[in-house]
């Protein structure tokens, strides 16, 4: 990204003007987190940690692609009514800090570890993936099996989605699409040009009162650097997690699957619905989003995977985390 970094300067100075009336329109529009900012090494992480703290699980949110902790706006009140609830925003998302150098899913996950020890957030841990997400949560479920108590993939990519050795034409035209378009709006977000469209990072649409975070979080120049690094180094974050140990084999997984009907999709969401002995598939009919359009569905699911493992034998944490 050493050149992208040298066009996006080179761009900003040439637009000085353009710049200085982002900034201004950043500052115009600037609202503070919905939770508290989490500092761990040099960096802060938004972090909205709600509900009840006797509760026995805690249930981490994690956003596709392009989205923060806003995309949980309607599942974390009401999961928030019987248990604990952390959704957070990955660095240069939302309100948390950018990170230096590349960011793939070993650093997430990284930085969320510290998160939940720093806000004493105590496992067993309840994962709950979107998209991206799914990626990430997979690979935390991977490294700290001991922490974590369930798995919740919510349409989430498999890693073969970014592995270009699985590509075939189709799909290497589209990622190249993509990653041309993340490009573009990342050089050109000091300038104001994706407000100007009306392109925000992540969705255009919130209902009252939460459309006027996205109007400012949504444009900050930040948020189109993590978007960039995010899927710039997406392959490295699914080599990464085909790398990882493989998940405990009675670890209980539910993959809420949507209506796409692509073929690879649904052979990954196959692949998905087999990671462990303990894995079971529910088809949405939804589009992508599913937590957004049918919010009740994952709520629901939630509390029935609490309720399933309250009938089994009590989960034992890592004590060493406390």
């Amino acid at each position: 990204m050493k050149y992208e970094k040298v066009f996006k300067t080179t761009l900003a100075i040439i637009g000085f003007p353009l710049m200085l009336a982002n900034m201004y329109s950043n500052k115009k529009h600037k609202v503070s987190g919905l939770g508290s900012l989490v500092k761990i090494n040099d960096r802060l992480i938004h972090t909205i940690d709600t509900g009840r703290n006797d509760s026995k699980y805690t249930v981490i949110l994690d956003a596709g692609l392009s989205c923060c902790s806003i995309d949980w706006y309607y599942i974390q009140p009401k999961v928030s009514e019987f248990s604990q609830v952390i959704s957070f925003d990955r660095a240069g998302y939302g309100w948390s800090s950018s990170a230096k150098g590349k960011y793939t899913s070993e650093n997430v996950v990284e930085d969320l570890i510290k998160v939940l020890e720093k806000i004493n957030a105590k496992p067993p841990y309840i994962l709950v993936g979107h998209s991206f997400g799914g990626l990430n949560m997979r690979l935390f479920a991977s490294k700290y099996p001991e922490k974590v108590a369930a798995l919740i993939l919510i349409d989430s990519v498999h890693e073969n989605r970014y592995l270009s050795s699985e590509w075939d034409a189709e799909r290497k035209n589209i990622h190249k699409k993509n990653l041309r378009l993340f490009r573009l709006g990342y050089i050109t977000s000091s300038i104001g040009i994706a407000r100007l469209l009306k392109q925000p990072v992540g969705r255009k649409r919130f209902p009252d009162p939460y459309q006027k975070y996205i109007n400012y979080i949504g444009y900050n120049p930040k948020s189109f650097e993590a978007v960039y690094k995010e899927f710039f180094y997406s392959e490295e974050s699914a080599f990464q997690l085909k790398g990882s140990k493989p998940l405990k084999k009675e670890l209980p997984i539910t993959v809420l699957s949507s209506n796409n009907n692509d073929i690879s999709w649904i052979e990954h969401q196959n692949l998905l619905s087999n990671l462990t002995n303990n894995t079971i598939q529910i088809k949405a009919d939804n589009s992508h989003s599913i937590h957004l359009e049918n919010p009740d569905i994952v709520i629901n699911t939630i509390k029935e995977v609490i309720n399933e493992l309250d009938k089994k034998s009590p989960f034992y944490p890592d004590e060493s985390f406390n």
